[in-house]
């Protein structure tokens, strides 16, 4: 089970975040940005969910230095936005903000849900930076693209769409750096989400595996056996999310592949080498980055 840490004033907005979280997080109530770091900073916190204007003001500095303190945990603001405060969301991403959640706007609990999923993958992703720099555009994108989407289910052909691309080229790509094909760096992705997952000791496999969507806990470890050769519990002891980066990144080390089998479509694509469709990472004109999740009602966008 994960842990969500909150400050927010409003009793309806933690009980629809609550209904959203269901089962899955324990919560941490704090009355201040002072507890609500000194609860961040006890013990391992998840998410940490928190009113942007708590003080009346935006404190990113306050928000800041709880990135500092955690830097691996997701952080969500939860406010109420109007014409005036729609100039201070361009700050909350540069502070760390992961997801912006706009009261009454995208705050049912269905989208709360889907936001939460969505900011622990981000968090996950600040991990990989370092060991993406000396790839290309397309390659580094769709690794990163595979984490930050990880519990949408995203399918080859999406993943080739979010980056821009055909699936052709981004077979091509992926494999001219010695990575896997779309359909295994998916696999990946959730690996690695998953393994960032269990390093707070606190969640269970099976847990795991339902809030990634695996058809259950033994599909969930078949697939660490399958790509890491391990279980969940010894992906944990050998350094969660870093140490499975570290594994993807090995077999390109080596020149080779997993040995999982290739999905056809991607065996049909790879078969001719010598065509290309004229683009090259270049030609794509802008590096793909994933913005902070969130939706402004037409009012603040005005």
């Amino acid at each position: 089970m994960g842990v969500i840490a909150t400050l927010l004033a409003h009793d309806v907005r933690h009980a629809r975040l609550r209904s959203a979280a269901r089962d899955r997080y324990r919560f941490v109530t704090c009355e201040d940005w002072s507890s609500l770091t000194r609860a961040c900073e006890r013990g391992p916190v998840n998410v940490v969910v928190f009113d942007l204007y708590a003080d009346g003001r935006a404190d990113f500095e306050r928000v800041r230095q709880l990135r500092i303190r955690v830097p691996r945990a997701a952080l969500i603001a939860y406010v109420d936005l109007n014409k005036d405060r729609a100039k201070d969301m361009f700050d909350a991403g540069r502070c760390g903000i992961d997801v912006l959640v706009v009261a009454e706007e995208t705050d049912t609990p269905a989208q709360l849900a889907a936001l939460l999923d969505q900011a622990e993958a981000r968090s996950v992703s600040s991990i990989l930076k370092p060991y993406l720099a000396e790839l290309r555009p397309v390659v580094r994108d769709a690794v990163m693209l595979s984490v930050t989407r990880a519990h949408e289910r995203l399918t080859p052909d999406g993943l080739a769409r979010l980056i821009a691309v055909s699936r052709r080229l981004l077979s091509k790509r992926l494999e001219n750096a010695m990575l896997p094909p779309p359909h295994q760096m998916l696999t990946w992705g959730r690996l690695i989400v998953a393994a960032s997952m269990l390093e707070d000791g606190t969640r269970s496999a099976d847990g795991v595996a339902s809030a990634l969507d695996f058809p259950s806990g033994s599909a969930f470890r078949n697939t660490c056996q399958r790509y890491l050769g391990c279980t969940p519990h010894q992906i944990r002891l050998r350094g969660g999310a870093g140490w499975v980066m570290k594994e993807l990144l090995a077999h390109r080390a080596k020149g080779r592949r997993i040995s999982d089998p290739m999905d056809p479509a991607d065996e049909a694509e790879g078969m001719d080498d010598g065509m290309d469709d004229g683009m090259d990472d270049g030609d794509i004109g802008h590096e793909m980055h994933e913005p902070m999740a969130h939706q402004l009602p037409p009012q603040a966008a005005a």
